[in-house]
């Protein structure tokens, strides 16, 4: 009868490492299934391949053994996909089970962080941008008598110089 405790349950492979030791040996286990799949492959198509039929052409023989051990190869490169597959447990676990918290708690913090920081700047940037646009509406002027609605060209001594101001002296 079959023995309950050397079984591979759930609860073993949540435990820390469970999922890399059953990896480890069910890799072995499908590695060395693979290894003996794949010498009975080779030895099964030279007997094949031994076998003479009357009325055989080139290479019938070879073609004949090739097709007729087909499933034997398809099971050995499953054995090996099973290798592959089973190799990726541990780190699929790791990812999403360990790694992932860790890394939703420091996106967390640093949300946490950010939102301190931008209540305390909210109200600063409200009043630096208030005083941005005051400084702007200070070049303007109101229209003047000709229409134009444009910054004062000739400011008088003490006023801000404008951007219009600078481009006039300068063209």
């Amino acid at each position: 009868m079959h023995d309950n405790s050397t079984r591979w349950t759930s609860d073993h492979l949540t435990k820390p490492g469970g999922t890399a030791l059953y990896a480890a040996q069910q890799r072995e286990r499908l590695r060395q299934m693979a290894d003996q799949v794949q010498a009975l492959l080779g030895e099964y198509q030279a007997d094949l391949e031994a076998v003479r039929i009357d009325g055989d052409k080139p290479f019938e023989r070879r073609l004949r053994a090739y097709f007729a051990s087909r499933p034997l190869a398809n099971l050995e490169k499953s054995l090996r996909a099973a290798v592959n597959a089973i190799g990726k447990l541990d780190p699929e676990f790791q990812r999403r089970f360990v790694e992932l918290p860790a890394k939703r708690e420091q996106k967390a913090e640093a949300k946490a962080l950010e939102k301190a920081r931008s209540s305390g700047a909210s109200s600063s940037r409200s009043v630096n941008t208030a005083a941005h646009l005051q400084s702007l509406s200070q070049g303007l002027q109101e229209p003047a008598a000709g229409g134009t609605g444009l910054a004062a060209t000739n400011s008088p001594e003490g006023a801000e110089p404008t951007f219009l101001g600078f481009l006039e002296k300068g063209a």
